[in-house]
């Protein structure tokens, strides 16, 4: 898939079923000598598998702390976006804004995107803003987009390629897309659990795509499969599980709030809780929706 990058002073918003599947395309067109942002959701586990994170400005949107996290909050951002594009040019891509708008509200990104659309005119910067189908409702995608144009995507197969824009009619309307979203995000579910006595490599690693196919990062847990101490890999292999466990349990309370009409928070917490990361912190926020 080719993203069709924004001109130079302009902001577009990439929709797409996979924001860790559109980025894995998008770092396979970076230019090695231009400047490069990255904010975003996803944790730099995922992202080292795509770019040398010592090679760009890298942010974590968490509240974890790390050398390379970022205060998930929209002032922040903004902030850093603008200070950025003073002076240089270069390339931003900003992902995680649904994140953003579960904890300060639509409004406030819709807010965000103006003003970065407004700071990156007159600039030598081009900045993608990432979006996964689901994670705002249509009238909220279609808010972000009157303000940064959708970007244009060339998929391409062995006979031909196709385009697919905001009014491509081959791209599925939003009914469509949800349930493809639908389909893709509800699969959670408990596993037996490993004992120690049949644990091993081989287990190890069945057990690693049986989660990866229900779309869990689970790359954390990948370094176990070379441990040489197989107490240690099994130690690692129980702490996962048990985040697994939670997850699971969280994306059963969804459904609940997604029946109160809280559509669009489901699907968004759907995609943080795949990532195994600020579980304490979305069950805290979902315990407060549900006791509305």
């Amino acid at each position: 898939m080719m993203i069709e990058i924004p001109e130079k002073g302009r902001v577009g918003t990439l929709i797409s079923q996979s924001v860790k599947h559109s980025f894995g395309d998008f770092s396979g067109q970076i230019n090695d000598s231009e400047n490069l942002m990255i904010i975003t959701r996803l944790s730099p586990r995922r992202l080292i598998r795509h770019i040398d994170l010592n090679e760009v400005d890298f942010r974590w949107l968490s509240v974890e702390e790390s050398v390379h996290s970022i205060d998930p909050s929209l002032e922040h951002v903004n902030h850093l976006v603008n200070s950025t594009i003073l002076q240089n040019k270069g390339l931003i891509w900003i992902d995680g804004l649904e994140y953003l708008a579960d904890r300060q509200g639509f409004d406030a990104v819709h807010s965000f995107v103006r003003n970065i659309v407004d700071s990156a005119g007159n600039t030598q910067w081009k900045i993608i803003i990432a979006i996964e189908i689901g994670t705002f409702n249509e009238i909220e995608v279609a808010q972000i987009v009157r303000e940064a144009a959708q970007i244009k995507v060339i998929v391409e197969n062995n006979e031909s390629e196709v385009e697919l824009t905001e009014n491509n009619n081959d791209m599925p309307d939003i009914d469509e897309t949800k349930k493809v979203k639908k389909i893709k995000v509800t699969g959670l579910k408990l596993l037996t659990k490993i004992s120690r006595e049949g644990f091993s490599q081989k287990t190890l690693r069945e057990r690693i795509m049986q989660w990866r196919n229900m779309n869990l990062d689970v790359s954390i847990l990948e370094p176990a499969l070379n441990f040489q101490d197989q107490d240690d890999a099994y130690k690692l292999y129980s702490e996962v599980e048990e985040l697994v466990r939670i997850a699971v349990e969280l994306d059963t309370r969804l459904d609940i709030l997604k029946d109160r009409g809280e559509t669009a928070k489901a699907y968004a917490y759907r995609y943080r809780i795949r990532q195994l990361t600020g579980l304490d912190e979305i069950s805290r926020v979902v315990d407060t929706l549900l006791s509305d």
